[in-house]
């Protein structure tokens, strides 16, 4: 199923084969085997080619519970097919170097973390609406956590765009004894972040390397949206959730990134907690207030050059930049 349904797209039915499994029992998908391609099939880069397509399928194969099964010269980029009976290769083939490389970057890091995915019992599904209110059948979005470890993995797997929210998860089986009981999760919850208005979420995407800050009132309210182009994945990874307060302005972070990324939250929140001494520093600099201090003094010889109204400009102007600088320093 994983293997012919996604090389066919034929999202919606191999959707149902997860929702029902969650609905049954979730431990049963800890005994699927997922794979692109085994010695009685096609190989994987004749199914799934070598693009986004097939790394986007790749990572689901290395995130979902169950078993990842990689066939033989699958990563090297492998085109012929032979079964289990073939004592060796009937032709020289080389390995794709680029293609090994991009599994390294994309692929290798999340077999690393096997132990973040492989387990159901925290795992959920959730269905994408799009900002007309449908459902996309197109999507696979999904959360795990092992630990204090956190995940959500998101895979378009159609040649399109599509954007909308993430919010509430598919049914998922909870036995209590010889009792079943049918339970939901919000996107938000499953992460296991707080309410609170000034609590943020920040995660980083391990595709693109980007850092990303959300409200965690609104991951409640609203679910987290998405853009995602043809065969578009996201990986976000290394979940912290930071409070904002005056020290650590937060709040300003998210809105000036707008739900944008950035490859360092840090560097923006050292730049929004500095920003009250550059705009000291840079009223301290002005052309026309230093142009202003060189002119010659006036006739008037009972006017002190402190009594001088640019010189008084400057000496307050510098004192904003030491207030500045001395509430930074603490």
């Amino acid at each position: 199923a994983f293997m012919n349904m996604l090389r066919d797209e034929d999202n919606a039915n191999y959707r149902s084969v997860i929702k029902n499994t969650l609905e049954f029992d979730p431990q049963v998908l800890k005994r699927y085997v997922n794979f692109m391609n085994n010695p009685d099939e096609r190989t994987a880069v004749d199914q799934f080619g070598k693009g986004d397509k097939y790394f986007g399928v790749c990572t689901l194969m290395a995130t979902l519970p169950g078993l990842p099964m990689f066939g033989h010269g699958q990563v090297e980029g492998f085109a012929e097919k032979y079964g289990m009976e073939f004592r060796r290769a009937s032709r020289h083939e080389d390995p794709d170097h680029d293609l090994v490389a991009r599994h390294e970057r994309e692929i290798f890091p999340l077999l690393h973390r096997r132990h973040l995915f492989a387990e159901a019992p925290e795992f959920r599904l959730y269905d994408l609406f799009t900002d007309g209110g449908n459902v996309n059948e197109d999507i696979f979005a999904y959360s795990n956590r092992s630990g204090d470890e956190r995940a959500l993995v998101v895979y378009h797997n159609r040649y399109a765009s599509t954007s909308g929210w993430l919010r509430e998860s598919s049914a998922f089986a909870v036995k209590n004894g010889d009792a079943k009981e049918l339970r939901r999760s919000t996107l938000a919850a499953s992460l296991g972040l707080g309410p609170d208005s000034d609590l943020y979420c920040v995660m980083r995407d391990l595709r693109s390397g980007l850092e990303f800050v959300r409200g965690s009132q609104e991951l409640h309210d609203r679910g987290l949206h998405v853009e995602l182009g043809a065969y578009g994945c996201r990986v976000f990874l290394d979940f912290r959730e930071v409070r904002s307060t005056e020290s650590e302005p937060w709040a300003e972070v998210a809105r000036r990134l707008g739900g944008a990324g950035t490859p360092s939250t840090a560097s923006i929140l050292r730049d929004v907690r500095l920003e009250p001494i550059a705009r000291a520093l840079a009223a301290l600099m002005d052309r026309g207030l230093l142009e202003s201090l060189f002119q010659p003094p006036p006739a008037v010889a009972s006017v002190s050059k402190r009594e001088l109204p640019q010189v008084q400009e400057a000496v307050r102007r510098f004192s904003t930049l030491l207030d500045a600088a001395r509430h930074e320093a603490g």
